[in-house]
């Protein structure tokens, strides 16, 4: 049989169960189980730089690479308005925060990092790597980028998690700031971290 005639059955046979899975959609309320269980937690938060510093530091020296620049991120709620899931209001409360160690930036290859932290007062360390994205905006003063860590260091409740961010950074002169920004647009992410609780003894 010729592959594409198998993509064609294959792709009938899945049609053919779309109504019944359709009419099977959960509740509402298994919606808000799926939290309540309590399985696993899961924060979403924007990220403002406030420190940034060049070059090798010491709280940088745990990294497991040479570290080329040292920064601190806050950790922010924000408001999504719930008709269309926009971000309405990026600034709500402060919910924690994380020191980031990143390597050098090598055209074609990901930037390690090395990241500890909080959110809502639960201490994580992050060790993973950051990409540049091949859709960059408009202007040339920002870069897109998606940053990915694995998490330990978390207290004993939890059997691990990790942390994936939409990251848009604006380039940092020596003579801004570290917070500096661009007008209209969010910096530096929106982070989502991703716990999960050891299952209860029997």
């Amino acid at each position: 049989m010729k592959r594409s005639t198998t993509l064609l059955i294959l792709a009938l046979t899945l049609w053919t169960f779309v109504p019944a899975a359709s009419a099977k959609r959960p509740q509402q309320s298994t919606y808000k189980d799926e939290v309540r269980a309590g399985a696993e937690e899961i924060y979403v938060a924007r990220t403002t730089r406030t420190q940034h510093q060049s070059g090798e530091t010491p709280a940088c020296a745990a990294a497991p690479f040479p570290s080329a620049n040292e920064d601190y991120y806050e950790l922010w709620s924000f408001e999504v308005r719930t008709k269309d899931a926009r971000i309405v209001d990026t600034h709500k409360s402060l919910v924690g925060g994380f020191t980031a160690c990143l390597g050098r930036l090598v055209q074609g290859q990901p930037v390690p990092m090395y990241a500890t932290g909080t959110v809502a007062h639960i201490p994580w360390i992050g060790v993973g790597e950051c990409i540049v994205v091949k859709s960059q905006p408009p202007v040339k003063t920002v870069i897109a980028f998606h940053c990915l860590l694995d998490l330990s260091g978390l207290p004993d409740a939890y059997s691990g998690g990790f942390g994936v961010s939409s990251t848009l950074s604006p380039f940092i002169r020596r003579d801004q700031p570290a917070s500096a920004h661009v007008p209209g647009y969010l910096s530096t992410s929106v982070l989502t971290i991703r716990l999960w609780r050891k299952p209860a003894a029997k």
